[in-house]
């Protein structure tokens, strides 16, 4: 049975998260993501489309921490050998630019270069490369802003490059979301508030291809005692998505994070929007949606 829930002008769908079980000796498959999705009633699932990023992946494709997947690479990390339906919905979540060990002791963090032409086409040829393997197109691609060497303008042209590329090769036009996060140069309301400023100037031909996915747990990092404050400065319209998790834990009402303003707000909303709850363990992620079903039906 579908988990959607109507309440007002708001449809919640929920995304299955990208759980540690799914990845290992690889990024596992789809079709394993897609089952456990539809147990749940999720209609999205996430898939990792990550650069190199652990000590299994380099000693199973030979390439350095943090280099682009190679075609070998994609078909060894991604297995395609039990097909999914057509109507099969993921969300490949790239690159987030963290801090990655090699297992060894030699830590390595991507730069996010979206200011470099070269980088960016680099950056896009990977993703349809992942998808090409996969055998479907990404229904959303999730992207990361990265230090302040880069700017609003250049994610908001990469994001057009990025949906043009895709609309050429698969004939279809993905939803791009950009996450905050904690320590890049969009980090907080204010900023996300600015950035959206940015793409209502000079972003309005893919407007409605382009969001913000607000991980809830990074804002309130970023943010701590002025979370409220920032949160309500984000313009409702630019939130397409959001991650629900605490410390990639089961939320609960004795977070410090504000639950109840955050689901208060979410009743304001209109459309579609998807919620993943970015738990890491699979056993947790039932009631971690469970959690945020109550959380819609209290603040009603």
């Amino acid at each position: 049975m579908k988990k959607t829930l109507l309440i007002s002008m708001i449809d919640i769908i929920y995304v299955y998260p990208n759980v540690s079980e799914l990845n290992r000796g690889g990024r596992g498959s789809l079709a394993a993501r897609w089952e456990l999705a539809n147990e749940l009633g999720c209609d999205y699932v996430e898939m990792p489309a990550d650069f190199i990023k652990n000590k299994t992946e380099i000693q199973l494709t030979g390439l350095d921490l943090g280099a682009f997947l190679s075609d070998d690479a994609i078909r060894l990390l991604y297995d395609t050998h039990v097909p999914v339906p057509a109507n099969t919905k993921y969300i490949l979540h790239t690159e987030p630019s963290l801090f990655r060990t090699d297992g060894y002791g030699i830590k390595h963090q991507s730069r996010l270069r979206w200011y470099s032409k070269t980088w960016v086409e680099d950056f896009i040829d990977m993703v349809t490369r992942i998808s090409k393997h996969i055998g479907i197109a990404a229904s959303v691609i999730e992207i990361h802003p990265g230090d302040r060497g880069n700017s609003y303008a250049d994610i908001i042209e990469a994001a057009r490059l990025l949906i043009e590329r895709y609309d050429d090769i698969f004939s279809f036009q993905p939803t791009i979301l950009l996450e905050n996060r904690t320590g890049q140069f969009i980090s907080t309301g204010a900023d996300i508030a600015t950035f959206w400023a940015a793409v209502a100037k000079s972003g309005t031909d893919i407007r409605h291809l382009f969001g913000v996915v607000l991980d809830i747990q990074q804002l309130y990092t970023a943010t701590k005692a002025d979370f409220v404050y920032q949160f309500q400065t984000i313009p409702l319209e630019a939130i397409k998505g959001l991650h629900i998790h605490s410390k990639h834990r089961t939320p609960t009402s004795d977070d410090s994070i504000p639950w109840d303003v955050v689901f208060g707000r979410l009743t304001e909303m209109k459309g579609q929007v998807l919620i993943n709850p970015e738990i890491h363990h699979k056993k947790h992620v039932p009631n971690a949606i469970k959690f945020c079903e109550r959380m819609m039906r209290d603040v009603r």
